[in-house]
């Protein structure tokens, strides 16, 4: 799956394979959002395969610089992985990786990393949706505790919402904070222009996401038509 319409091919992707679902779903930062991008449904080959391929095709897009591609416990772990092996498929890219595990082991390699080394090297992480700034505040924590450098972060979806106390959008706040870039394979506004295309402004869910998006969502998003 080479670079066509990478964003684009996504959004019809999660759409119709329900990956993004509708209704009332309580977030993380307590706001009671209109949608939600649910991880789980991914829970077969063809739909993890077709996610790393995204994510690889982002990745070449977006030109990215990296020399081990981390997977933050536990969702980025099968992005990760389903990553290298579309970068290596795709693009005949050897990419190293790393993952971690919630607690240290103390027998056999030890330690809380699986895979390549981090020391000394440029990291790109990847994980779901961007909330917030504490995944990458943790990952942060995690890759420069192993001696590296995270350079960069990779999310599938950025919701678009300003932080919480803040006129910046979450991904905007946690790069400055954290000095990482960020970016992410499609954002809601793609989202809504595929709804907006497909079934037209009258699709059940599109006003209640605009209105969503008018009291939560990030400068550059709301007055969206």
């Amino acid at each position: 799956m080479m670079i066509k319409n990478n964003k684009q091919d996504f959004v019809n992707f999660i759409f119709n394979k329900g990956i993004i679902k509708f209704g009332k779903f309580r977030l993380k930062s307590g706001r009671q959002s209109p949608y939600f991008f649910d991880f789980g449904s991914f829970n077969d080959s063809s739909k993890i395969i077709s996610l790393g391929n995204f994510y690889a095709n982002s990745i070449i897009e977006n030109k990215l610089e990296f020399d081990v591609i981390f997977g933050p416990a536990y969702k980025g772990i099968p992005i990760c992985l389903s990553t290298v092996i579309a970068l290596s498929n795709n693009y005949d890219i050897n990419v190293n990786f790393a993952f971690n595990r919630k607690e240290k082991k103390g027998h056999g390699e030890g330690g809380n990393i699986i895979g390549a080394p981090i020391k000394g090297k440029r990291v790109l992480a990847v994980d779901d949706v961007l909330t917030s700034g504490k995944t990458i505040k943790e990952t942060k924590e995690i890759v420069e505790d192993q001696g590296g450098i995270l350079t960069s972060f990779l999310v599938a979806l950025d919701r678009k919402e300003k932080a919480v106390n803040s006129q910046l959008s979450a991904l905007e706040q946690a790069a400055k904070t954290y000095n990482v870039n960020i970016y992410a394979v499609a954002s809601i506004s793609d989202v809504m222009e595929y709804i907006k295309e497909t079934y037209g402004d009258s699709y059940p869910y599109f006003s209640l996401i605009k209105s969503y998006l008018q009291e939560y969502g990030c400068e550059d998003i709301k007055n969206i038509k």
